[in-house]
């Protein structure tokens, strides 16, 4: 074999074996954003390479292993249905402003029960009071 020729099959290997790494680092960031499985037999599937290729990849290999234990800890949703940081502290705010403002009202419901009770309980006592002070009347 002629060292042209060897030249170009050893381009040709290259070239197709960082193909095959860029369609596995394409398929891995594909299932995180999904929220898919992140395991090497779904890697290799997507990207249509063996496993053995994505074992063989040190840097492949640990990207997998850190998704896929990332998912065993915490399951979450596919990052485009994630909140963002700036969402959530929005989210909290406004919870936060809605709770100030029930805690207002619910105070202010508060002095209208005591009062209502108060009145009602003024009305117990002139009902009561009436046919005592009819009774004393008669009697004299």
């Amino acid at each position: 074999m002629s060292a042209e020729r060897t030249s170009a099959l050893r381009h040709a290997a290259a070239t197709r074996s960082l193909d095959a790494e860029q369609r596995a680092r394409n398929a891995l960031a594909a299932l995180d954003e999904q929220g898919g499985a992140v395991t090497f037999k779904a890697v290799a599937a997507l990207a249509n390479v063996s496993r053995q290729f994505l074992y063989s990849r040190d840097d492949l290999r640990t990207a997998i292993e850190q998704l896929r234990e990332q998912q065993l800890r915490a399951p979450r949703l596919p990052a485009r249905e994630r909140a963002s940081e700036d969402s959530t502290r929005a989210r909290l705010r406004a919870t936060l402003e809605e709770n100030k403002r029930l805690r207002e009202a619910l105070v202010e419901l508060r002095d209208e029960l005591a009062l209502a009770h108060g009145r009602v309980r003024e009305a117990e006592l002139a009902t009561r009071a009436a046919p005592a002070a009819r009774q004393r009347g008669t009697h004299r």
